[in-house]
């Protein structure tokens, strides 16, 4: 009685919208590789994440949040522990040292950090912060969130080291941030963009300066842009139809199974399709704010409110990134790009929204 009671408050809503978006993802990738022998199978071995991904989700909602609150700094640890191991010992791909091989299958721990941060940060403020956030607890909290990010730029990752200052700064502003410190800290990071300007790498000046200047170089480092705006451009209204894209089966699109598969769904189902996914997107969000507002406790209004800053933020890194309006810095986008740590840990994030709400008649 007490299952049935429990499956019957299962968010069925957002399981359902994630499924979805994944199963877009799937098709996109599908499209983007089978013109190419080497990679043709890579959606076979997406589903099998994605199985993966259903028992972990479900696993993750299972238990109750408050007992994964409980363990969130040993996970923090862990995965902590997982990106020293990465810079030891890690598997470089693409000129980043970003993966732990492990045999058969290669694991990101930068991925799991992600998580594992929205976890410590929750519990953090549900047990630490009362009222007006204090400077010594905005500055714990920049200290769990600035860790994982220091590592990940050893990597050098910094698309993904980015990706976790939305959820840095969400921490702030649900612990109560004081507005005199945003202005404070605008001012200083405009006095220090010069020199955070200067401590960039060519290709990383490069790739800002296309933003601005998108005829810039074309062939070089504006190429993955043009290539992507020629993508969506072709696509119109409706799209040319599945597996019927040209800049993605001509290979003239690169990264079209990872950071730009947008791009691919943009050519092929047009606006109307990639609006639908747009569409789902804000759907999925909308439930994690629906999630947070219905929690009994604080604990579960941060953790939802954390994950959904971290979705939040990659997709907007995403699409602005393969719209053009971003420099091109590795962001994937959530349950639609290929890859499997990435996967999992969207999965789990999506979980503990799930978790909470499924909890919101317990006292």
């Amino acid at each position: 009685m007490l299952r049935r009671r429990w499956l019957g408050r299962l968010d069925v809503a957002t399981l359902w919208t994630t499924l979805a978006l994944a199963a877009a993802g799937l098709l996109a990738i599908a499209s983007a590789t089978h013109g190419d022998p080497a990679r043709a199978g890579l959606w076979k071995t997406q589903l099998l994440w994605l199985m993966v991904g259903l028992v972990v989700l479900a696993v993750v909602v299972a238990v109750d949040y408050h007992l994964w609150a409980e363990f969130a700094y040993a996970l923090y640890g862990v995965s902590v522990v997982l990106l020293l191991a990465v810079l030891l010992f890690g598997k470089e791909v693409g000129g980043n040292k970003s993966w732990l091989d492990l045999g058969p299958v290669a694991f990101q721990p930068s991925e799991l950090a992600k998580w594992t941060t929205c976890l410590a940060l929750g519990a953090y403020l549900a047990d630490r912060v009362r009222g007006a956030l204090r400077l010594s607890q905005a500055a714990t909290m920049g200290l769990i969130a600035g860790l994982p990010v220091a590592l990940i730029a050893r990597q050098p990752d910094m698309g993904t080291a980015l990706t976790f200052v939305p959820i840095f700064c969400a921490a702030l502003l649900l612990g109560g941030l004081r507005w005199r410190w945003v202005v404070g800290a605008a001012i200083l990071a405009a006095l220090l963009a010069p020199l955070g300007w200067q401590r960039l790498k060519p290709y990383q000046q490069e790739r800002i300066r296309t933003v601005f200047q998108p005829e810039r170089d074309p062939s070089g480092v504006g190429y993955q842009i043009r290539q992507s705006k020629i993508a969506i451009g072709s696509g119109g209204l409706v799209g040319k139809g599945p597996f019927e894209g040209t800049q993605s089966g001509l290979n003239f699109l690169p990264a079209q199974h990872t950071d730009f598969v947008l791009a691919v769904l943009a050519e092929e189902l047009g606006f109307i399709g990639v609006a639908a996914i747009l569409g789902l997107f804000h759907f999925l969000l909308w439930r994690g704010i629906l999630a947070a507002r219905s929690s009994q406790d604080r604990l579960g209004t941060y953790l939802s409110l954390l994950v959904v800053s971290w979705l939040l933020g990659q997709i907007a890194i995403n699409v602005g990134m393969v719209l053009g309006l971003l420099p091109t810095i590795g962001v994937p986008l959530p349950l639609l790009s290929y890859g499997g740590t990435a996967l999992l840990a969207v999965m789990s994030g999506i979980g503990i929204v799930m978790n909470v709400r499924t909890r919101r008649f317990v006292n």
